[in-house]
C-alpha cells in the first residue's frame, strides 16, 4: 500500500509565523496612516479614538489600549512625524526666500497649493494647538526655535520680515482649501515676494510707530434682531472653542435664548457658521484691503503697522481666535469652504474689476498678491495665538515691503485708471 505524500496538493500552504512584536508593528501602522489621515481631513477635533478604529477596520480596543484621548493620538503623531515635516516646509521656504537666485522646489511649491497628508496633518496641530495642553508647549517650543533659527542665520534680514518666513507658508496651507480655483499659481508671486523681501531699500527702515487698530468681533446687522443675537452667539462660541465643539447648548447660553428659537430664524448652525463667515470677510475686507488702497506710502505704511500691532494687542485676541477657527472650520466642510471662497471672490471683485479696466495685464499679479497678503495674514493671526514671539519686534520693514508689493501689483494700475 503506497505510503500517503506529506505534502498532498490539497493541502494549503504552511503561513509565515508573524512574531507578536511583528503585529503590533502592523497594528501601530495602521492605526498611524488611519489617524494621520483624519487629521489631515478633519483636524484633531476628528481624531476620535472611535472614528480612527472605524477608519482602520478594526475593534476599539487596540486604540484604548494605547492611548487615553484623541490628543494623545495627536501629540504622537506630532512628536513622531509632523514636527519634522513642519520644519521642513519652513526652511525649505526660508532656503527660497534667502537666495536670489534659489527656485522655489517642486515640492515646496506643491505643497503650498496642494498640501500633502503629512503637510496638512502638520498645519492643523500649529493652528489649532492653543486649545490642547499636552501639545501647546511641543508646537510653540517647535515654532520659537525655528523662528529664533532663521533670526540668527540671517542676521541681516530685520525680524520681521524673518517672521514671514512662517506665516506665509503657515497662512499658504491654512488657506488651500478655501480659496477659489481661480487663484493665480504661487510661484510668480512668492518670487516677486523675495525680490521685496531682500531689497536693501525696504529693509533698511526703521522706527515707524501708530497705535494698534481695534478688531472687535463684527456685530452683524441682517435686520433681524434675535438672528443677530445667534450669529453674535455662534462666533462667540467658536472663537472660544472651534467650530466642531459649537453645540446648540452652547450657542444658546451665550445667545441667552433656547436654542429651539434659533430656528425660527436659520435651519441649521451651519447657516449661521456662513453668515458669520460673510461678517468675517466683511471686516478683513474693510481692515485690511479696500481702506489701504487710496492712502499716502506713508499713510499705507502706517495702517499696515497699525494693523499688524492689532493683531498681536491682547484685547484683540477673540477676532483672533475666530478668525483662525473660521479658516480651520472651512478646511474641514466643504459647503463653508465654498461660502469662503465666493465671499472672497465677492470682496476682491471690488478691486480685480477696477484693475482690470486700468490694466488688463495687471489682474493676475494684483489677485496674486491679495491672496498672498490674505494667507500671511492667517498664518500671522494663528502662529500670535501660539507664541508671543513676533510681539516686540520693529514692523517698519514689512510696512514697506507691503507698500512695494501693493504699488507695483495693484495702486499703479488704478492710478492709471484715476488719470483716465
Amino acid at each position: 500500500m503506497a505510503k500517503k505524500s506529506s505534502g498532498s496538493a490539497s493541502s494549503p500552504p504552511d503561513r509565515p509565523k508573524v512574531s507578536r512584536a511583528q503585529k503590533t508593528r502592523e497594528v501601530q501602522e495602521t492605526i498611524t496612516a488611519s489617524a494621520l489621515e483624519l487629521l489631515a481631513t478633519n483636524g484633531v477635533d476628528g481624531l476620535a479614538l472611535t472614528k480612527i478604529a472605524a477608519h482602520a477596520g478594526m475593534s476599539n480596543g487596540p486604540l484604548y489600549g494605547r492611548y487615553d484621548s484623541a490628543e494623545d493620538v495627536a501629540l504622537e503623531l506630532w512628536d513622531e512625524k509632523l514636527r519634522d515635516h513642519y520644519k521642513r516646509l519652513i526652511l525649505e521656504f526660508d532656503t527660497f526666500a534667502s537666495s536670489k537666485d534659489a527656485e522655489a522646489s517642486d515640492w515646496l511649491l506643491q505643497e503650498l497649493e496642494s498640501p500633502s497628508t503629512l503637510t496638512a496633518a502638520a498645519i492643523e496641530i500649529v493652528a489649532v494647538a492653543r486649545r490642547f495642553p499636552l501639545l501647546v508647549d511641543s508646537v510653540r517650543d517647535e515654532v520659537e526655535s525655528l523662528f529664533q533659527q532663521i533670526c540668527a542665520e540671517h542676521p541681516e534680514i530685520p525680524p520681521s520680515i524673518c517672521s514671514l518666513r512662517l506665516t506665509v507658508p503657515t497662512g499658504c496651507v491654512l488657506t488651500s482649501r478655501s480659496v477659489p480655483k481661480t487663484r493665480p499659481p504661487w510661484k510668480a508671486i512668492l518670487l516677486r515676494f523675495r525680490e521685496s523681501a531682500l531689497d536693501p531699500a525696504n529693509l533698511n527702515q526703521q522706527g515707524l510707530t501708530a497705535s494698534p487698530v481695534s478688531l472687535s468681533i463684527p456685530a452683524p446687522d441682517t435686520g433681524d434682531v434675535g438672528l443677530d443675537e445667534f450669529v453674535s452667539a455662534v462666533m462667540e462660541v467658536v472663537a472660544r472653542v472651534g467650530f466642531e465643539k459649537t453645540t446648540a447648548h452652547r450657542v444658546a447660553r451665550a445667545a441667552g435664548h433656547s436654542f429651539s428659537s434659533a430656528y425660527t430664524h436659520v435651519g441649521t448652525k451651519d447657516e449661521l457658521m456662513h453668515m458669520a463667515i460673510g461678517q468675517m470677510m466683511t471686516q478683513i475686507w474693510q481692515t485690511g484691503t479696500a481702506s489701504f488702497l487710496e492712502l499716502s506710502p506713508e499713510g499705507y505704511k502706517n495702517a499696515i503697522l497699525a494693523l499688524q500691532f492689532g493683531l498681536f494687542a491682547e484685547s484683540n485676541r477673540p477676532i483672533r481666535q475666530l478668525r483662525t477657527e473660521t479658516t480651520v472650520a472651512m478646511r474641514h466642510h466643504t459647503d463653508l469652504a465654498a461660502a469662503g471662497r465666493k465671499r472672497t471672490a465677492a470682496s476682491l471683485a471690488i478691486v480685480l474689476d477696477a484693475v482690470e479696466k486700468a490694466d488688463p495685464a495687471a489682474t493676475e499679479d494684483a489677485a496674486a498678491f491679495w491672496y498672498l497678503t490674505a494667507a500671511n495674514g492667517i498664518g500671522t493671526v494663528s502662529l500670535s495665538l501660539l507664541t508671543d514671539a513676533f510681539r516686540n519686534i520693529d514692523w517698519t520693514p514689512l510696512a514697506a515691503l507691503a507698500y512695494e508689493m501693493a504699488y507695483a501689483t495693484t495702486i499703479k494700475p488704478l492710478s492709471k485708471l484715476t488719470k483716465a
